[in-house]
């Protein structure tokens, strides 16, 4: 999602902070069961820590195996999630949060899911039959894999943070000097241990790396054996952590709920960790608000100011302009309770925002319109479009318009959630 350590960590306050100061004991936690996860360089926030304090944050399934097609185009508001009589009593309800994980999280997770099994497959037949066909089938399945996992940036709360699922799969910048390193090695890359690897020695953009090299030049006849070997070690792991994401939502993992039950019951008498509904329906906020803030200040915003092409998130396989769209269709999907991609459709915040304020959902809709459209405007691939003074000006349009929609998120439509 972001990049590591640096700025995730430093600038914490604004990733889910809570309304209030939070102090709860190691022995508070074990009291209910929970164990704090360690610190991931990624991220530091901890889902046993907010399983147990739901009851003070105020800010912070769909079983379907088909097969999902991709949606490239912009979601015109036309396609926005039909009147739900779940949310037409202009109140929040139970169905916003429960359409939420079984209409949106859980058929995204199956698709990426899905997608990063179709990756490994592609690693495997180009590891066992290195050519130029298979090479470019296996970075088409990148390429894909990344649209469907790009689209869950705005709901990476929850275990794919605690548990470590979303850095061990989306960590960047890659340590260049350490994935060389384990390359020059002899040591065996067993499934254990290419698990316990750091997190910028797995993952996306290590296979992104390998597969695509520097330069966007390199041949089936430049790999080593021994990329081959990493290449498919990588591709192994990938799908079996994306695989741990989707249980985590819908079986739970580790002794823990699934977090589908955690969420989808926002406000019940028995929910510790989402006592009241508005808690559940602002995790649900805060998250896409995060995720766009992500997008105008750190994917765009700090490669624009610095015209560094290494800050760009996917520069090997110069796809971060998809990332970026990705991103902002993902943000749509929640407010919208819909994920076009399975064609699922149900109860949403727009439903509520549309009876509360009806000008005002009409106003978020066109300006998530208004911000794929002005990503549609930027030369493809966005790496080499920077250094063009016309495209660098459709770039800082973006991330004007991107940065719009967060704030008016922010500071419209949560206060109607917080009441």
């Amino acid at each position: 999602m972001t990049k590591i350590t640096r700025d995730r960590q430093a600038n914490s306050a604004k990733y889910r902070q809570p309304a209030i100061t939070l102090n709860f004991s190691k022995l508070q936690l074990q009291k209910h069961g929970l164990e704090i996860a360690p610190s991931h360089p990624k991220k530091s926030s901890s889902w046993g820590l907010l399983l147990l304090v739901g009851a003070l944050i105020i800010s912070s399934g769909c079983n379907s195996t088909s097969t999902y097609s991709s949606t490239d185009a912009p979601q015109s508001p036309s396609t926005a999630a039909t009147s739900s009589p779940a949310a037409n009593n202009g109140k929040l309800t139970s169905q916003i949060v429960s359409d939420f994980a079984d209409k949106v999280v859980i058929p995204t997770n199956q698709l990426f899911s899905q997608r990063a099994k179709e990756l490994s497959s592609a690693i495997d037949a180009f590891v066992k039959t290195p050519n130029d066909q298979t090479l470019k089938a296996a970075r088409d399945s990148w390429v894909a894999a990344r649209a469907a996992w790009e689209q869950s940036e705005s709901f990476t709360f929850g275990p794919a943070d605690s548990l470590g699922y979303d850095g061990a799969l989306d960590t960047w910048p890659v340590n260049e000097t350490d994935v060389q390193a384990v390359l020059k090695s002899q040591d065996r890359l067993t499934p254990d241990y290419i698990s316990q690897l750091k997190d910028t020695e797995k993952g996306f953009h290590v296979i992104e790396y390998l597969l695509f090299g520097k330069n966007q030049t390199k041949k089936a006849a430049n790999f080593s054996p021994r990329e081959l070997e990493y290449l498919q070690a990588l591709g192994t792991d990938f799908s079996k952590v994306a695989d741990e994401l989707l249980a985590s939502w819908t079986k739970g993992v580790e002794g823990k709920p699934a977090y589908r039950e955690v969420i989808a019951t926002a406000g019940e008498s028995n929910n510790s960790s989402y006592p009241t509904l508005q808690a559940g329906v602002q995790e649900m906020l805060q998250g896409k608000i995060d995720s766009l803030d992500e997008v105008a200040n750190e994917k765009i915003g700090k490669p624009l100011e610095t015209k560094d092409v290494k800050l760009f998130e996917s520069r090997f396989g110069l796809n971060t302009l998809k990332d970026l769209k990705s991103n902002v269709k993902g943000a749509q999907n929640v407010y919208l309770g819909t994920f076009p991609d399975a064609n699922t459709n149900g109860s949403s915040l727009s439903n509520y925002i549309a009876n509360v304020k009806p000008d005002l959902d009409a106003k978020v809709k066109s300006e998530f319109q208004a911000s794929l459209e002005a990503l549609e405007k930027i030369p493809d691939p966005i790496e080499t479009a920077i250094s063009n003074p016309q495209a660098t000006e459709n770039i800082k349009a973006a991330r004007e318009k991107i940065q719009s929609l967060r704030d008016l998120l922010e500071k419209e439509v949560m206060p109607l959630v917080k009441g």
